[in-house]
């Protein structure tokens, strides 16, 4: 019985721990990007994924780098990930900005991800260069 019980409450403090670490941002980051997906996924989910790490590599490079900017590549099928996919009520593929790990100070670039990045590439890098600059200010 007290095997039982400790295994539950282990179960509970893992299961809380990994929630709370996967939920907060990087420490030391001013921004962090989330870029979450399915594990099946078409040419404009790829495309917003590809021109998001092209993006970052080419602009933000030092910021990333240093940690001042978090990439985040999620995949909201795994159940590991699922407190972030709850978190952000993403349940597909979406891409969010969101400075020092606050919610509410966050940009929803998704829409515009599957407009652009696919199409017109260059529009969507200048976009989400600004939406970034902007946050980093």
């Amino acid at each position: 019985m007290k095997r039982l019980l400790y295994f539950i409450l282990f179960f509970i403090l893992a299961t809380a721990a990994t929630a709370q670490n996967n939920t907060t941002s990087a420490v030391g980051s001013k921004l962090d990007v989330y870029y979450t997906h399915v594990t099946n996924r078409c040419p404009g989910c790829k495309a917003i994924e590809k021109e998001t790490i092209e993006t970052l590599n080419t602009r933000f490079g030092k910021q990333l780098k240093s940690g001042e900017i978090v990439l985040h590549i999620v995949n909201v099928d795994l159940k590991e990930n699922q407190a972030i996919a709850e978190q952000f009520e993403a349940y597909g593929s979406s891409l969010f900005l969101v400075k020092a790990g606050d919610k509410k100070a966050s940009v929803d670039l998704t829409r515009q991800g599957f407009a652009k990045a696919r199409t017109k590439p260059a529009e969507f890098r200048t976009e989400l260069a600004d939406n970034i600059q902007r946050l980093l200010k």
